[in-house]
This record gives C-alpha cells, sequence and structure tokens, in this order.
C-alpha cells in the first residue's frame, strides 16, 4: 500500500497494511542537536535546515530510510525582527511580542507583551494586526504540493505554524493579564479573540487557497491545557474559547476536503467531544504523560470518531528509557490505539536534543515490527 493510501485508510477509521508513521510533517519535529546526532550514527551528509530557529526540518533520505508516510507543507513565516539588545538570543515576531532564550534553554520564551497595558475593547484600536495575505506567507507552495501530489506517493500535511487563538490572545497580553481578563473583562476577551480570529481565518482563506486542493491534512493547534488540567475550565471555554474555534474551524472544512487535525499539548480529556462536535477529525499529540489520557481510554470512548496521532513518550521514555523501554512504549500505543485503524505513530512533541540516535531507530523500527495489520495483541 502506498503511504497517501495508508494515511487516508487509517484516518477512515480501516485497517491499512500497516500503521502510518510521521516525522517532521508539522511544528512538532525534531531538535537540531538530536538529528544532527542521529545524522551522524546514520552517515547521512545532507545540510540540516531549520525553522523557529531549531526545529529540522528532516532530510528526504532520512524520511526514506525511516519509512515515513507523510510529506510537509508549510506555510513561509514571515520576517523576524531583531530586538536592539539581539545577541541572537532574542527576536520580535510579527505580532510585536519579543521571545528571548536563556542560556539554559532549548526553547524562546514570551518576555514582552505588546498588549499588556490596554484596559478596554477600544484600547485594541490603537493595535494593529499582522497582514494575513501577506504574498511571501505562501510563495512556492502551490508549486510544492502541487509537485507532491503529482509526483509522489505521501500523504501531504498543510501546516500554517501559529500559535491558535487562544495562545495568541493570552501572549499579546500576558498570561497572567489574560486570566484577569477571562474572570473580569468579558467583553474585552470576546472582542480580542474575535479580531485574532478574523486573522486566522484570513490566514487559512490565503494558504488553502494555495493548497488546498492538494493536502490530506490540515493542522490547527491551540494548547488549552497543561499537565495535570486544562488551562481554563470547560465552562469557560465553551462560553468564550469555543465560538472562535468553531467559527475558524467551520471556515477550513468549508475550504478544503482535507482532514482536520487539532493539537493540544496536555490534559485535554474533559474538551475531547467538544473538538469531535467542532469537527476535528484527528487529535495530537496525546500526551501520554499528562492525567486522563490513557490511551486505551482514549481510543475505546472516543476511537470511532476520533484518530489519533502521536503518542509516543517524549518526557520520559525517549530521552531516558532503554532501547528495550522504547519498544515496550511502542508496542503498548499500537496495541492500544491502531486495531480499528486511526493511528499516526509519531513523538508526542519535538524529539528533544538529549535524546539519542539508538532511541530514534528503535522507535520507527519497532513501529514496523509491530505496526502491521491485524495489530497481534
Amino acid at each position: 500500500m502506498k503511504p497517501r493510501e495508508r494515511l487516508l485508510t487509517s484516518l477512515r477509521h480501516k485497517e491499512p497494511d500497516r500503521i502510518p508513521l510521521d516525522l517532521g510533517a508539522m511544528m512538532t519535529t525534531i531538535e537540531a542537536e538530536a538529528y544532527n546526532k542521529l545524522k551522524l550514527h546514520l552517515g547521512i551528509e545532507a545540510e540540516t535546515r531549520t525553522f523557529m530557529r531549531d526545529h529540522v526540518i528532516p532530510d528526504e533520505q532520512l524520511l526514506r530510510l525511516l519509512g515515513v508516510d507523510t510529506r510537509y507543507v508549510r506555510m513561509n513565516p514571515s520576517k523576524i525582527r531583531k530586538t536592539p539588545e539581539d545577541k541572537g538570543d532574542s527576536y520580535k515576531d510579527e505580532w510585536g511580542i519579543i521571545w528571548k532564550k536563556s542560556e539554559s534553554s532549548l526553547y524562546y520564551d514570551p518576555v514582552d507583551h505588546p498588549l499588556a497595558n490596554i484596559q478596554s475593547p477600544g484600547d485594541l484600536n490603537r493595535y494593529t494586526l499582522p497582514d494575513p495575505y501577506e504574498p511571501k506567507k505562501v510563495e512556492g507552495l502551490r508549486k510544492r504540493a502541487e509537485s507532491l501530489f503529482n509526483n509522489t506517493d505521501y500523504a501531504i500535511i498543510a501546516d500554517a505554524p501559529q500559535q491558535g487563538i487562544f495562545e495568541t490572545a493570552f501572549l499579546l497580553r500576558g498570561f497572567g493579564n489574560f486570566l484577569e481578563d477571562l474572570a473580569l473583562r468579558e467583553n474585552l476577551v470576546k472582542e480580542l479573540l474575535s479580531r485574532i480570529c478574523d486573522f486566522m481565518i484570513g490566514l487559512y482563506d490565503h494558504f488553502l487557497s494555495a493548497v488546498g486542493e492538494y493536502v490530506q491534512v490540515v493542522i490547527v493547534g491551540d494548547d488549552v491545557a497543561m499537565q495535570d488540567r486544562l488551562l481554563i475550565s470547560p465552562s469557560l471555554y465553551r462560553k468564550l474559547v469555543k465560538p472562535f474555534h468553531s467559527k475558524l474551524w467551520s471556515f477550513i472544512t468549508n475550504q478544503t476536503e482535507a482532514y482536520l487535525f487539532f493539537h493540544s499539548c496536555g490534559s485535554v480529556y474533559p474538551l475531547i467531544p467538544d473538538f469531535i462536535e467542532l469537527g476535528v477529525d484527528i487529535l495530537n499529540p496525546v500526551q501520554v504523560s499528562a492525567a486522563d489520557m490513557s490511551t486505551l481510554r482514549l481510543k475505546k470512548e472516543f476511537g470511532e470518531k476520533l484518530a489519533f496521532w502521536g503518542a509516543i513518550d517524549t518526557q520520559k521514555i525517549l530521552p531516558n528509557g532503554s532501547p528495550e523501554e522504547v519498544e515496550l512504549e511502542v508496542k503498548k500505543r499500537i496495541e492500544d490505539l491502531a486495531p480499528g485503524g486511526g493511528y499516526v505513530l509519531c513523538a508526542v512533541h519535538n524529539i528533544q536534543a538529549d535524546v539519542g540516535p539508538e532511541n530514534i531507530l528503535t522507535m520507527y523500527s519497532s513501529a514496523r515490527k509491530y505496526g502491521n495489520y491485524p495489530i497481534k495483541q
């Protein structure tokens, strides 16, 4: 079975020849340090290409070696601006948010929020949102998507790397401020989320006009949970955030026949019925280390309507486990999630810098070992 057919069969909740495999078909990929060690181990001499500073675009040779079924079509990033004190460890994004990387961190954290001091919906009129129709964002994408569709058999995954509506709001306001807004300034929250939602609709209109007819999956994301719970209560999500998710996701599903893939880290279990109601076909990353994210339970309760993408633990098993423990992790997730189709295997989060080549290779070899249908249990 060809990769595209394999993925589509699984997303239709039918059993293909084996489970589909992913690496690098979204913002969640592999960190440059781990990737460079893996290349050295395998004798691959290709250039290390990155986006968002350290997120790797995996080389075609590696993807074929691992048996990866997916290929990535990513919206081009807007130009980032250096901050006055920039020494390579900080930048200002298109929203005006300043991000900084500490010496001990692998990631950039938001340190300055352009809307931190606003008090009312009217104050938003002094802030100009980015242009969702910036021509550079889609430059060359139609050609790439068309070429992948016509000249390869890979499943094509489309992503406009961008924080979601909820995330963007708290990045603009600052997390503490936005939590206060949710409790005290409902009108400000609604106006801010509405403006961000309109931007997102324009962004996906621009993006899908270029690639929508060629892709099989479209990614949206919005982190609404943390390790042990949701970031806000289910009732607050349904009252203030869900209407804007509904508006954006409905727009996307009306623009393309592709499956809708939703990424949210953390313990999202209480909101999964809401996501299904809003048209989500695929849940990612299935953070198995978070509360209430048992893969067996998720499959039993939601597996008829929802496909799962991810689920290989990146907090403990991949960085700290032995190859034997990695193999057992892969086997368990396949046994829990793969029967009847509806599972695409990859790591929960970016494969971190401290993950060795042997564990990465074991993850994919174990997927091929245990992922053939019918699944043995």
